[in-house]
Formats: structure tokens, sequence, C-alpha cells
């Protein structure tokens, strides 16, 4: 594979609406102001052509980085593409099961007289929206010792491949759930993030279980969690010194991060579509200080369990390693450029 990419003046990124430094890199200027020094320009997926918006999936190209939502990434990688772990971060939000307000039910050890409501999106390249809610409701009953139920699910579908959605229909991911719920066509739902607390805010939910905080279960794992950054392994095997770069930049604006919560907290509302409050509201108070990508052993255990949730529940069909996937090596030479550069005052 190596020098195929001889040449590259640009690469490609794209950035989930979970919240994350890759999106605090490229609103500040930063990323654009460390890819430039060496002569390459970062262009955000979604200014592109239409039909190349599908590489934020299935990474059909050669200059793709990404960092959000960790089920896509892992479909692709099972499906043989070629792609490149180099970062996680973790990042725990509020993560509920929701009923109506005037709902008789309580709690999860009631679910059997009720009906769970499951989106499902036929034209999904893979249907993380899915996949989140069964894993959200399986964790849920797990930590009440409910493994194995098998009440009544409820499946929704919806329209939507998230391939072209504006940013109007992405706010809008998870409304053909809260319609089943306000409808009764459902009487439970998962719901997590920033979203959680638009609904909340309305007086019109309550929470019968919050995943985020109970002790019974072992890792919160969602689709953000842990939040995934991946690259073309092309672009990594060709030009490390890209990647070294753009790494660097996410370490930077997540030192920075540590002590900007205000401006962190706006640029996530605008991130993930929600308020400042909202913002605020579904994660802990010092996330903010805990926004750089790493390797952590919690972590890769967290993938695990997601890989492992993926591939029993048929949306993999291959298996794969993932100690070979992850390779530290870039985050590793980002860290120490930083080092050298605070050391010595200066590249």
């Amino acid at each position: 594979m190596s020098n195929i990419l001889t040449k590259v003046s640009e690469i490609h990124y794209t950035i989930c609406p979970v919240g994350n430094t890759s999106y605090i890199a490229a609103n500040k200027g930063w990323l654009k102001e460390g890819l430039n020094k060496l002569d390459v320009e970062p262009v955000r997926l979604q200014t592109l052509e239409q039909p190349l918006w599908k590489s934020h999936f299935d990474y059909q190209n050669p200059l793709l980085f990404r960092e959000g939502g960790n089920i896509p990434p892992i479909w692709a990688k099972s499906n043989g593409a070629e792609v490149v772990l180099i970062g996680l971060t973790l990042l725990e939000q509020k993560q509920y099961l929701l009923a109506r307000a005037d709902s008789p039910l309580e709690s999860p050890e009631q679910l059997e007289k009720y009906k769970i409501g499951i989106p499902s999106h036929p034209s999904a390249l893979i249907d993380f929206h899915k996949a989140s809610a069964e894993h959200g409701f399986e964790i849920a009953l797990a930590a009440r010792g409910l493994a194995g139920y098998s009440g009544s699910f409820v499946e929704l579908i919806a329209e939507g491949d998230f391939v072209s959605s504006s940013p109007e229909k992405k706010r809008e991911l998870g409304s053909r759930e809260v319609e089943a719920l306000d409808s009764g066509e459902v009487d439970v739902i998962y719901v997590k993030g920033t979203k959680v607390q638009r609904l909340l805010d309305t007086g019109k939910y309550k929470v019968i279980f919050e995943i985020s905080s109970n002790p019974g279960h072992l890792l919160p794992v969602n689709n953000e969690y842990p939040n995934v950054l991946t690259v073309s392994r092309l672009l990594a095997e060709d030009h490390p010194e890209i990647v070294v770069a753009y790494l660097k930049q996410l370490l930077l604006a997540a030192e920075w991060a540590k002590t900007h919560r205000s401006e962190v907290l706006d640029l996530f509302a605008e991130q993930t579509y929600g308020t400042p409050g909202q913002v605020a509201a579904s994660h802990s108070f010092d996330f903010h200080k805990r926004l750089a990508p790493g390797f952590s052993g919690q972590g890769l255990l967290a993938l695990e369990g997601q890989k492992r949730f993926l591939y029993d529940h048929g949306y993999i069909t291959e298996d794969f390693d993932l100690a070979g996937w992850a390779d530290d090596r870039f985050l590793k030479a980002a860290l120490s450029e930083i080092e050298r550069e605070q050391q010595y005052g200066g590249e």
C-alpha cells in the first residue's frame, strides 16, 4: 500500500454531533492552522458532493478522518474497510429510559407489562440508532437482574439513511420514538445525550431508569461511549505526519477546553442541537476536562463490549481483534511533539 498517496494536498474530516475535540479544533480554526503547516487543507466531508457523504459510514475514502460514534467504524472494520483506530474518548452522558409523565410505569422491573419502543431505519447502511436503543435496554435490564428479558418490543419504522440528513433532520433523530410514546403506541423509549434534557424540559416525560448513574452495570456503553477517532489506513501508512498533526490539534483543543467550560458548553450546544444548559445537564460538571483522545483500559473494554454486542445481535458478521485495530503510535508522537514544543518554547 505504501506510496499510493504520494501527494496529499487536502484531507477530509467528518464529525458526529456528539461533542468532541474535533469540533472544537475545526470550529476554532486550529485544525486548519496545524495542517496548513504541512501544505494540507482540511475539508469537511459534508461540503463535498453528497454521494461522497456515505464514507462517514463505510470509510471508502482514503483521505478520511472521523470522530464520533463507535458503531459505524466497528461495522465498517468488520466489513473489511481499511480504517485505523487512533484514539478513544470516554465522555459519559445521561442515558435514560423515558415514559410519559402520566404513566404508571416506574421501573424496569415492570416492563413486562409495557411496550418498549425500538427505532428501525431499514434504509441505513448501519442502523446505529436501533443498535443504541437495543443496547441501552439490555444494559438497563441486566442491571436489574433481568438479563434475557423477552418482553414486548415494538419496532418503530423511521425514514432516513443518516447519510443525506440535513442539520434539521439530525436534530429530529429520535422523533419517531417520541411520537410513538406521545400517542401511546409504546410506553417507554431509550434516549441519551442533549436530547434527553430537551425532552425533560417539556415536563411531558419522566425517567424510569438512568443507565449512566446505576452501579449495577459494568459500563454505560452506547454509540458515543466511547467516542472514537479513526483514519484511513492509506493515509496513516503513507502520511503519518498528517495523522500526527491532526491529533496534535485535538490534544491542544482538549487542553484549552479544561479552562474554558463556558465556551465548550456553547460549542457543544451548537454541535448537538441543544442549549448550553441542556449540554450541562446531560454531562458531568467537569466533562470539559476529559476530552482528550487516548487509549485507556476502560475505553478499550467499553469498545470491546460494544463490538461483542453488535456481533451477538447480528449487526456485524465478522469479529476482529480490537487490540490489533488500535494503533497508539500517532497519539504518542503527537504528545511527544507537544511536550517538546512546550519544553523548548515553540517549534
